[in-house]
């Protein structure tokens, strides 16, 4: 389970980011890939090389850099969040499309290309095949949601109807079930507002408001799928964002703070504890990637254009999940 966000500042700065939801981590770190690096496209074992610098939080096996969001140096970024019961992958190879793993598809995309307008054009020709890296690898079950330095937004779906595109003026994404299925279901809260209501008569009886912050009364707060588009995109929709420099970074954290799962409200099947592992915000324009954990509510900062982008190695910074508590005394 988990939210994704994008976000335009005063400034003109373009945030996008989300937070993870899972029951244990997947031994993850903010991973830099430079231009020229080599890999293997999981599905078709052939040798291929990134066009653009990349940073994001991933996990690395088998030297195989593995994203669940990742920006390159251009500005184009892109999500996965799982799509259980809906995703449908090929289970051949074509030989007239580019084959492509699910867990490859966020490297590929950031990898080549510098906007959505580039890859909208090729994504016709696009195959995702049941393919993983290796047999102890699970393939993973996703819809992802791609945004670059223009603002536009895109989710992209692979379900049993085939390859399916949604433009995303909404600027969020959670769960199963569709996109457009969701966006149907905000019509169901057309009434929500952030202003408080007049108290008005019903009958003989004069009705009184049951204390402030009664205009977004409805509002749904559990952790559903459903529940947290509509909650995000909502505050979304509302943010008030001020002239401070930092304001989107802070108001983006917020609204996904407010969709963020607490240890011990939702426990798994497995008996485990659904918790917001960590939540990342990504300066499109900056080149910042910035997030927090589940147990460290500093926000920890990693400046792509400090690094050597030219590097022939990955690098992987330390993520930093232990408590950090500034003393004032």
């Amino acid at each position: 389970m988990c939210t994704a966000l994008t976000l335009s500042t005063k400034e003109g700065y373009h945030l996008f980011g989300r937070n993870m939801d899972l029951d244990d981590n997947f031994e993850q770190s903010v991973i830099l890939v430079p231009r020229g690096f080599n890999y293997t496209n999981i599905a078709t074992g052939e040798a291929v090389r990134t066009n653009y610098a990349i940073l994001g939080m991933g996990t690395i096996m088998d030297k195989h850099p593995m994203f669940a969001e990742a920006f390159n140096e251009k500005g184009l970024a892109c999500a996965g969040l799982n799509f259980e019961g809906y995703a449908d992958w090929e289970e051949d190879l074509a030989g007239d499309k580019i084959n492509i793993a699910p867990s490859d598809f966020i490297l590929w995309i950031v990898s080549n290309f510098e906007s959505l307008e580039q890859l909208r054009s090729v994504l016709a020709d696009v195959w995702i095949v049941e393919k993983s890296l290796n047999e102890y690898t699970p393939i993973p079950t996703l819809h992802w949601i791609v945004t670059d330095k223009e603002g536009e937004c895109l989710v992209i779906e692979k379900t049993e109807e085939g390859l399916r595109l949604f433009t995303n003026q909404v600027g969020v994404l959670t769960n199963s079930p569709t996109f457009d299925w969701h966006v149907t279901n905000l019509s169901r809260y057309l009434g929500l507002s952030t202003h408080q209501p007049k108290e008005i008569k019903w009958g003989e009886e004069q009705l009184k408001l049951l204390g402030v912050g009664a205009g977004a009364q409805g509002l749904p707060g559990d952790f559903l799928s459903t529940s947290r588009f509509v909650k995000a995109a909502f505050l979304r929709n509302n943010a008030a964002l001020g002239n401070d420099e930092h304001s989107g970074i802070v108001e983006f954290f917020r609204i996904l703070n407010n969709v963020a799962m607490v240890r011990g409200s939702v426990v798994t099947g497995k008996q485990k504890y659904d918790i917001t592992q960590y939540t990342s915000c990504m300066c499109l324009e900056k080149g910042i990637y910035y997030y927090t954990t589940y147990n460290n509510l500093q926000i920890n900062a990693i400046d792509m254009n400090k690094e050597d982008l030219d590097s022939s190695e990955l690098k992987v910074f330390p993520y930093r999940d232990k408590l950090a508590i500034r003393y004032e005394n």
